[in-house]
């Protein structure tokens, strides 16, 4: 048993994991999911209103269990949410405190609860955003890997944010001889980011004028944005080529219609629980989608863990138009959680609190 729980910030799961280490255990995580020996609890989001910032704060929770990694990770987030714009904008972003002085949390605010399955201890809590992006940028990679044609190599990307970063540089560290043309309205950022990218990884990456230039000649496009409106174009989509969507709002059901492979990252679609009479229905997700409408329910479409354990195809013809589009699952946390975990003990990284702080003295009768 641990006599210590390991607490882990940002800074130290960064320098703990990266895309590279991060394929195993989320490949190991999605076979066991597709082939019943892993579990997963869709996502929860509580939504009530944050009058004081003229916000929404959304609780989010989402667990995950694989056995074969003696991981169980519990995964709760606490943010406050704003669409911009006097009509509510077509983009919704988290409140920081880097945007108003008086909010008192950061750029993220999620915790990740870590504990050993043989045993039942709780081993770690990690805060989650470094493991949010690389969780979800290495596992639209992996899907890329088994939706996209195998000498798929140029990618064209919407996006330079937060998400965008860890997007790109997880299909570089898939095929390093892969090149991009990316596109973003703010040219400071996508200056920025194009430089940095290119220093990174090594490959050839240039800014783009527009979208249209940016997937111009992609045989992968990828949209790592923030809006809450379709990005890409049904006449982008030519034979042969793969979609990465990091969430459901960036295809439409023109798009949909054009694909002739669609998977989804997870088994379920996001719960939604309201509180009250939001002022800001912008950011309630509970309005209706193509992911609501008959034909092409979310369920309706086979899991990106089926692909990969085999029990669903994938890609079967070279011409094929396939997208991906994802969504969280617990067991990315689980299995990057304890990658972390495991290489801090080796390391002795992290601030250690008494296991006996965390238990409690109850006699069961």
């Amino acid at each position: 048993m641990a006599d210590h729980v390991r607490l882990l910030n940002n800074e130290e799961v960064a320098s703990l994991v990266d895309v590279e280490s991060c394929f195993g255990p989320l490949e190991t995580a999605f076979r066991d999911l597709g082939n019943g020996n892993a579990a997963s609890v869709r996502r929860h989001d509580v939504l009530s209103s944050a009058p004081a910032f003229n916000a929404v704060n959304s609780f989010k929770s989402m667990s995950g269990v694989v056995p074969s990694l003696d991981a169980a990770c519990l995964r709760v987030d606490s943010d406050l949410l704003r669409a911009p714009g006097d009509e509510g904008d077509t983009r919704r972003e988290k409140l920081t405190k880097s945007q108003e002085d008086s909010v008192r949390i950061g750029k993220e605010n999620g915790l990740l609860m870590l504990y050993r399955i043989s045993t039942g201890e709780l081993l770690a809590i990690l805060t989650d955003g470094e493991v949010q992006r690389l969780r979800v940028g290495v596992t639209s990679a992996l899907a890329a890997k088994y939706l996209s044609n195998p000498d798929n190599r140029r990618v064209g990307l919407l996006g330079t944010g937060y998400q965008a970063d860890t997007q790109f540089r997880a299909l570089a560290a898939l095929w390093p001889d892969i090149s991009a043309r990316v596109f973003s309205p703010n040219r400071d950022h996508l200056d920025e980011f194009v430089e940095r990218m290119a220093k990174v990884t090594g490959c050839p990456v240039e800014a783009a004028a527009t979208s249209d230039e940016a997937v111009e000649s992609a045989e992968i496009i990828v949209s790592a944005t923030n809006t809450l409106l379709p990005t890409i174009k049904p006449e982008w989509l030519r034979p042969g080529i793969h979609i990465n969507c990091i969430k459901k709002q960036e295809v439409d059901l023109a798009v949909l219609d054009r694909c002739d492979r669609v998977v989804v990252g997870s088994t379920g679609d996001t719960v939604h629980v309201v509180v009250g009479d939001l002022r800001y229905r912008k950011l309630n997700e509970t309005a209706d989608g193509w992911w609501k409408h008959p034909g092409h329910a979310w369920e309706g479409y086979p899991f990106l863990a089926d692909v990969i354990a085999g029990v669903h195809p994938g890609r079967q013809f070279s011409d094929q138009i396939t997208c991906y589009i994802g969504h969280g699952t617990g067991i990315q946390f689980a299995a990057i959680a304890m990658t972390a975990y495991q290489r801090a003990e080796e390391r002795n990284i992290g601030y250690l609190i008494p296991s006996a702080r965390f238990l409690q003295p109850i006699l069961q009768r």
